[in-house]
This record gives C-alpha cells, structure tokens and sequence, in this order.
C-alpha cells in the first residue's frame, strides 16, 4: 500500500512539474535580438549626399549600407564605426586621425553581447586605386596595355599577398572582442565592368577586363580569410555584373573616376549601397 501511495504522490509530483518545466526552458530560449555593429572604410559610410556628413570626420551618412541593413533587420541596437580611409590598423589597434579629430580603433565598439557585425575593409591597406591607375589613359580611344606591363602585375601580386593576412588578423580580433557575433566581410568590386568608358572608366576595354579580375583574385583573398575565421562573405562583384560604373543612371551602383552623382568617386551610388544592404541581409545565416 505504502508503495502504491507513494507511486501516485511521485506522478503527482511529476505531472504538476512538467508545465513549469516547459515554461522554464521557453523562458531560457536563446536571445533573438540583433544588436548590430558597423565596421569598415568609406564603403561603409554612406555616399555624400549629406553635407553634414564631415561632422564626424567619418563621412558618415543616413544611407550607409549598414544602415539599410540595421532598419531591414530591425536591430535592437546599432551602431557604426566605419570611417573613410581607414585601414586594417584602424579596425583593431591604430587610432585614425581625421579632420575632426582622432577615431578610436574600430573594434572598441564590440561587446561580448554583439550578435552580428559587418567588416568592409582591405581596399586602403593596398591603395588598390593606385594600382589601377596605369591603365588609365588621357584619351578615348586610347589602350594603356597595363595588363601586359610586368611592374603593374608585380605591384599587384606584392598587394595580394599581404592583404590576406592582415585581413585575417582582423577578423580574428573581432571574433576575440565579439564571440557569439555573425562576422559578414563585404567583398569589393563591381566598379569595373568588360569594358572602358572615358572619362568614368579610362581605360581600354581590355584593361577593364584586366582589371576586372585583378579584383576576382583579390575577393579570392578575402573569401578564404573569411572561411578561415568563421566569417561569411559577401560577394558584392558576382552580383554586381552589369552595374558597373559604365551602366546607365538606371542600373549603376558604382560611380567611376568622374563621379554623376553625389558620390565619391570609385565607391558605391545610393543604388548600389541599398543593393549592398540586400547582399547583406541575403548572405546573413
């Protein structure tokens, strides 16, 4: 009998805490909320439709990607460090002085409670711009032929070699000052296309391709830094195709060496930057 009693008390006992025990673990479900932080270089700061934007000595402006992506995604929190011309250096360990003031490195702004961050970064640390520029030329019509000049080549092997690791180091920074956050490293490109377009893009239809795919074999270095430190990448030139500074004012999302627009030249439209916020949103696991 004593046995029977207790056998029903034990069900009992279990039956009434089987509820608490559901509502315990939904009370314990993961945090869902996006608390957001921007990383990065002029890609990430907005185009120059807003004066004000100097202000900050950044550049910063309301139509950031990283803004785009903050309002799509409807984060709890927000914030963007990403500033014109910063470097690797300037994400991890190297304040940047601007014309405001000095910025401190980037990755102050990381918590161990930030669930995602987005890295736009490596363009500056190589001066990719000057490494183009030989196949520029100071006429329509004209070919440069860079991309059989050995020193244009050899300059941009010397850039390519070193762009990985230090991209690397900083991915790993990040992931040391934010470890439960979704790295997403923004690719470049898009900006050249199969083709010149003088005075935007003046070059050589050739050298355009040429180009085209030194930036092919510089994503290749940031893809495999991003793989190696558990980021995801961003791959803003596969699906930049036919947006290139030489599309029309309906399909460009990069301005080229003369910009049409309230846009740095080189860097992306207000276009290309909403389309850049979409890649974004799309690649986030």
């Amino acid at each position: 009998m004593k046995s029977t009693l207790s056998s029903i008390l034990v069900g009992c006992v279990v039956a009434l805490a089987l509820p608490w025990a559901h509502l315990a673990v939904a009370d314990a479900a993961p945090d869902s909320a996006i608390r957001y932080v921007a990383l990065g270089d002029s890609r990430a700061t907005g185009s120059l439709h807003d004066p004000l934007s100097i202000r900050d000595g950044c550049f910063r402006t309301a139509d950031a990607y990283p803004q785009i992506v903050a309002d799509t995604l409807r984060a709890e929190s927000y914030v963007s460090r990403a500033c014109a011309a910063a470097k690797t250096e300037n994400i991890t360990e190297k304040t940047q002085f601007t014309i405001t003031g000095p910025q401190p490195p980037q990755v102050g702004a990381l918590r161990p409670d930030t669930t995602l961050v987005t890295v736009s970064i490596g363009g500056n640390d190589i001066a990719w711009s000057s490494l183009v520029e030989p196949c520029y030329t100071l006429a329509p019509g004209l070919d440069a032929n860079c991309r059989s000049d050995a020193t244009t080549a050899q300059r941009m092997n010397d850039a390519l070699t070193v762009l990985g690791p230090k991209v690397s180091a900083t991915l790993a920074a990040i992931t040391e000052k934010a470890p439960a956050a979704t790295v997403l490293l923004v690719g470049h490109g898009g900006i050249f296309g199969d083709r010149g377009c003088w005075p935007y893009i003046p070059t050589s239809d050739a050298d355009a391709a040429f180009v085209v795919q030194f930036f092919v074999r510089m994503n290749s270095a940031l893809a495999d830094a991003a793989r190696s430190n558990g980021a995801y990448f961003v791959d803003v030139a596969a699906a930049a195709v036919g947006h290139d500074a030489c599309a029309g004012s309906d399909l460009r999302w990069f301005e080229g060496l003369v910009p049409r627009s309230f846009t740095m030249p080189l860097h992306p439209t207000h276009e290309g930057l909403r389309a850049m916020a979409a890649l974004v949103v799309a690649t986030r696991p």
